[in-house]
């Protein structure tokens, strides 16, 4: 076999591993799943596992940035042009991205009390939404889809609003015999609509309401 061969192999088997995780910490919560379920589901070796992993706290590190990332590319330039999505954009994309990695909203203060490494990539990781989301937010105000907020404790609050329900809905909706669903995701991106409504501009807060309606 030759050097590519190998390292493409290696490479496919890392991507395995890393959404056969995702899709069994989403059925069966991270306590519960072990990395020789996460093996004996592949059909691979422990070993080979602990190739690309040492631990399962890698591997939750790893798919942590993964999600990160993809959040982040939601407020990115697009085909080389500075570009903001609209807030409809914005919140639908977040969510897909929630639901993709849910047990992490589900989980996430119990894996951060138990992995400090984590802890410090969350905090991070709010840091950093924070930002964007006002730098969004002020975008939105100088094109007139929001009216501006000038109280910074008004501000604070709003975006904190925002952070509190998208990374906590799909938690607070679900129950031992109402798991969450995709119908979930779409109450979320309808309640923080709501939420920003007061503050949008007369013709976009026309739009999302008739959205709301449809």
């Amino acid at each position: 076999m030759g050097v590519a061969n190998v390292t493409n192999k290696r490479g496919g088997n890392r991507e395995r591993i890393l959404s056969t995780s995702v899709e069994l910490f989403n059925k069966s919560g991270v306590v519960a799943v072990t990395t020789n379920h996460i093996a004996a589901e592949l059909g691979i070796s422990p070993g080979n596992l602990y190739f690309h992993f040492r631990n399962k706290e890698e591997i939750i590190r790893e798919l942590f940035d993964r999600m990160s990332e993809e959040i982040y590319s939601l407020w990115r330039s697009r085909n080389g042009v500075e570009t903001y999505a609209s807030p409809l954009e914005l919140i639908e994309g977040s969510f897909e991205v929630f639901w993709k990695y849910r047990f992490f909203h589900r989980e996430m203060y119990h894996l951060r009390r138990k992995d400090p490494l984590l802890a410090r990539l969350w905090r991070g990781h709010m840091s950093k939404t924070v930002r964007l989301l006002n730098a969004t937010y002020q975008y939105w105000v100088k094109t007139n889809v929001m009216r501006e907020i000038s109280d910074a404790a008004e501000m604070r609050m709003v975006s904190d609003l925002v952070l509190i329900t998208s990374s906590s809905f799909l938690q607070f909706y679900e129950s031992p015999d109402r798991p969450p669903s995709k119908r979930s995701v779409q109450m979320g991106v309808d309640h923080l609509l709501r939420l920003l409504l007061p503050y949008h501009t007369e013709k976009p807060r026309q739009a999302v309401m008739s959205y709301l309606n449809s």
